[in-house]
């Protein structure tokens, strides 16, 4: 079923071609063929060029003669179907779909990347199987628990709901949101485009480019309210203890209430969707306790926090630490950034700008639009750098660092730095990153170069020693008087799933399993020994560049197919066997092995304590989603219910 969209017989010729004017030609070349069928459009010499880093590009680098042709054509076949006549192409797939992506880049895509984009752009959308009239009749005590409500576990109760399926969410904190409620630090936003971090099946006019936290948090809630899964949402519920019971075949979850009170609570199935980035990291310093002043971490940030006029340390020079420390720098009296390892940072003219109007009337108003520039920022965002990821295995006897691709975007990454530092050596020194890029995650310049160079902003190399009473001191012996002091020191995020207890058949504890910080599971979903039991943004699930959302997407449907597959084949328990799962972690090992982010001397927190890399995947986005696209029959053991 192809996108529904609404024609307004009631606009006016002028009305289109000035929005039309205003928009991305890239993107309107396929909506000009999906509305009459005309294959030129796809042809020279209305072909665009191929873009640039993260620009724009919204005359397709065409004559401004032919850019006319086409604002004509468009308004013209926008008219005309606002008239009643139909949309020729509403749903191409296949090589069809295929030519059109390659249009809109102006460069040749592979048809490997049109069922996933198919399912993004709504032109074969996944629609959940309705199994609620099988589950109230043969299994009135069938349900799932979930475990959260961000991104992930909002996702998963949207299709259990569509699929009939009883679930309850169960999440720790007192709002929705996740890390996204988690997150309110000044200068909180997110670094991939509003459009292409929301979820496909709900699309949003963004106020800006890169939406602030408290827009996506709106965001969020709004779609949990719409979709009629705020009532099945438990607030103030952390989960504790999860026991498969093999006697009852079912999980029983230990649960503190709002009040501090235990709970017992059964599952037929168990989902985590704790997130990635969900426990902080808070370092104990010596003389901690001794400290007068106040220490914040990002994610946990008081309300009534002023830092005006104050003396400021923040550990830390990570993508929160350069929000934080650009959204504060004017209103402290002093600040000392303590800085580990220095980042690569990247230009985005976009990242403060605000969305005009135009763009969203033609999202509102033009067929397909907004999907195709949705894609564009797809393939800019995700596929242009992953290709910059993977170490040319003949890299040495090239002369090359890791590949040519990335060795190119170090010496533009390079030249930038210098180019905003100009005339400040010693902070060049401390800023260029001796490693590779992408060997941690690529941060956007928000402000950053120019906060450094403020006069009361000092960047520091060194480490904090300990504590005093009225400040830090570092490494080097030196004190610093502070009344703040702020730890932007990430996440636990190689310890999934922590604290939470989980144990499987025979009261196997899964941390043990993991050896703490080694996660591993088929698919990043699912792993032997814990029936009914799948994990969202599990072991190895962070992509390697662009939005999770797309991942979260691919991960539920996995999931509530095989969920479904409980009710609709009357089974007790579906358990991941062995063999597909240690299969999968060979490949994903050897092909993490190969990645920039694993090579000697990269350290973050994609690798654990000892030296794997845990967190990300090493595929392309759509090649995951494959994977993920059908669950296989034959990598579960499946045990039909007692009595059945």
């Amino acid at each position: 079923m192809s996108p529904v969209f609404t024609p307004n017989p009631n606009l006016d010729r002028a009305t289109v071609h000035a929005a039309v004017t205003a928009g991305n030609i890239p993107c309107l070349l396929p909506v000009l063929y999906q509305l009459t069928g005309e294959e030129k459009w796809l042809s020279s010499p209305y072909l665009p060029a191929s873009t640039k880093g993260f620009e724009e590009l919204n005359d397709g680098g065409l004559a401004p003669a032919i850019q006319a042709e086409i604002h004509n054509a468009v308004t013209d076949a926008v008219l005309d179907w606002c008239n009643g006549k139909p949309i020729t192409h509403p749903a191409p797939t296949g090589s069809e779909l295929t030519r059109l992506m390659s249009t809109v880049m102006g460069e040749p895509i592979s048809e490997v990347y049109a069922p996933m984009i198919a399912e993004q752009l709504g032109f074969a959308p996944f629609t959940p199987e309705n199994v609620g009239d099988l589950v109230r009749t043969s299994r009135p005590d069938f349900g799932v628990a979930i475990v959260g409500a961000g991104i992930s576990g909002i996702t998963c109760a949207i299709n259990l709901e569509k699929a009939g399926i009883p679930y309850t969410v169960l999440e720790r904190n007192d709002h929705i949101g996740g890390t996204w409620w988690e997150n309110r630090y000044p200068g909180a936003r997110v670094d991939i485009p509003s459009d292409l971090y929301s979820f496909s099946f709900r699309p949003k006019n963004w106020s800006e480019y890169f939406a602030r936290r408290n827009e996506i948090f709106d965001y969020l809630a709004d779609v949990a309210r719409e979709a009629g899964i705020t009532d099945r949402i438990r607030l103030g519920h952390s989960v504790d203890t999860a026991v498969w019971n093999a006697d009852e075949q079912l999980w029983i979850l230990s649960v503190t209430g709002p009040d501090g009170t235990q709970q017992e609570l059964r599952a037929t199935s168990l989902v985590t969707a704790a997130g990635l980035h969900s426990t902080p990291n808070v370092p104990d310093f010596p003389g901690t306790s001794e400290f007068r002043g106040e220490i914040v971490h990002s994610a946990q940030w008081p309300e009534d926090l002023d830092l005006t006029g104050k003396r400021v340390a923040v550990v830390g020079s990570g993508a929160s630490a350069m929000q934080l420390v650009v959204a504060i720098a004017d209103q402290v009296e002093s600040m000392a950034l303590l800085q580990r390892q220095p980042q690569w940072i990247a230009p985005n003219e976009h990242y403060f700008q605000q969305s005009d109007a135009s763009k969203h009337w033609l999202y509102d108003n033009i067929p397909f639009y907004r999907g195709w520039y949705r894609f564009r920022l797809y393939w800019l965002y995700t596929e242009r750098t992953f290709a910059a990821l993977p170490v040319d295995p003949r890299r040495e006897e090239k002369g090359k660092l890791v590949s040519s691709l990335n060795d190119a975007y170090r010496a533009h990454f390079t030249a930038y730095l210098k180019s905003q530092l100009a005339g400040e050596e010693e902070l060049q020194r401390k800023t260029l990153p001796d490693y590779p890029p992408f060997g941690k995650r690529l941060l956007i310049d928000n402000g950053w170069f120019a906060t450094l160079r403020k006069p009361h902003v000092e960047l520091l190399t060194d480490s904090i020693e300990r504590l005093t009473p009225d400040g830090i001191v570092t490494a080097d012996g030196e004190h610093r008087d502070i009344d703040v002091l702020i730890l932007c020191t990430g996440f636990q995020q190689q310890r999934f799933l922590y604290p939470m207890d989980i144990r499987g058949t025979d009261g196997t504890s899964l941390r043990d399993i993991w050896n703490d910080d080694n996660g591993r599971a088929y698919l990043g979903i699912t792993t032997p020994g814990f029936p009914n039991l799948f994990f969202l943004y599990g072991p190895n699930t962070n992509p390697p560049g662009g939005s999770y959302i797309t991942i979260a997407e691919a991960q539920v449907r996995y999931v509530v197919e095989s969920i479904s597959r409980l009710v609709t084949e009357d089974l007790a328990a579906l358990e991941c066997k062995q063999e597909p799962y240690e299969r999968y972690n060979s490949e994903l090992d050897e092909a993490n092995a190969a990645m920039v982010y694993a090579m000697d001397g990269v350290s973050s927190y994609y690798r654990n304590s000892s030296g794997r890399v845990v967190t990300n995947s090493p595929w392309p986005v759509p090649e995951y989603w494959a994977r993920t696209a059908n669950p296989e029959p034959g990598d579960f053991t499946a045990t039909k219910r007692r009595g059945a």
